[in-house]
C-alpha cells in the first residue's frame, strides 16, 4: 500500500550531553523531510558549538561524540538556528515529527525561540502513535515503543543515537504506522491488493 500525506513533515531528532536543558548542552540536529508521497529527502545534520560543554559521561558514551572533534566541526548555535529556518522554510509552516518528541522539543525551544512561528504548533509523535495502536490490537504488545524495537519490527536498519540516523528510521517508522492503519483519510490503497 503507497501512502499519500496531506503535506511533508520534516522528522527531527537531536542529540544532547545530557538529560537537563538548563545544564547540558545540545549537541547535534538531524532533520529530514517526508515528501506527501512518503519519500525521505533533504538530510540535514548540525553541530552546535558551545563556549563550554558541560555533559554527563554516560551520554557521550551513547552517541560516541567526541567533543575535540566536535567543536572543531561545530557551528555556533545562531547559524544552527538560521540553518534550520531555512531548511523549514516554504509556503507556509511545515509540521515537526520525531521520536519520544518532548525530549528534542526541551531542546530546540532554547535554539529556536521563534520554534511556533517557524514551525507547526502540532508535531506527530512515533512513540506515542505505536502506544495507541499497541492499546487499539494493531501492533503486537510484545513490540515495544522504543525506536529501536519499531525499527527491528519492521525491518528497518539504522544506528542509533545518531541525530540524523534517528531522524531517518523516525520517518521511516511513521511510514510503516500510517501502512498499518491504512494511512488515514489520505491513503491510496494499492491497486493489486498487497
Amino acid at each position: 500500500m503507497s501512502i499519500t500525506l496531506r503535506q511533508p513533515i520534516i522528522f527531527l531528532d537531536v542529540e544532547t550531553g545530557g538529560r537537563d536543558p538548563a545544564r547540558h548542552p545540545l549537541l547535534t540536529v538531524g532533520a529530514v523531510t517526508l515528501g506527501e508521497e512518503g519519500q525521505i529527502s533533504r538530510p540535514i545534520h548540525l553541530l552546535v558549538r558551545h563556549p563550554e560543554y558541560c555533559v554527563e559521561p554516560g551520554a557521550l558514551k551513547v552517541t560516541g561524540i567526541d567533543l575535540l572533534e566536535h567543536d572543531r566541526a561545530a557551528q555556533p548555535p545562531e547559524e544552527v538556528a538560521t540553518a534550520l529556518r531555512e531548511y523549514a522554510a516554504g509556503p507556509g509552516r511545515v509540521m515537526l515529527g520525531g521520536h519520544n518528541f518532548g525530549f528534542d522539543l526541551r531542546f530546540l525551544r532554547p535554539l529556536l525561540p521563534d520554534l511556533r512561528k517557524v514551525f507547526r504548533s502540532s508535531y506527530v509523535d512515533t512513540k506515542l502513535t505505536a502506544q495507541f495502536l499497541i492499546h487499539a490490537g494493531v501492533l503486537p504488545h510484545g513490540v515495544g515503543t522504543p525506536l529501536a524495537q519499531l525499527a527491528e519490527h519492521f525491518g528497518i536498519e539504522y544506528t542509533a543515537h545518531h541525530a540524523l540516523e534517528d531522524a531517518t528510521a523516525t520517518a521511516k517508522v511513521y511510514v510503516e504506522l500510517l501502512r498499518l492503519v491504512g494511512a488515514g483519510a489520505g491513503a491510496s490503497p494499492d491497486p493489486s491488493g498487497g
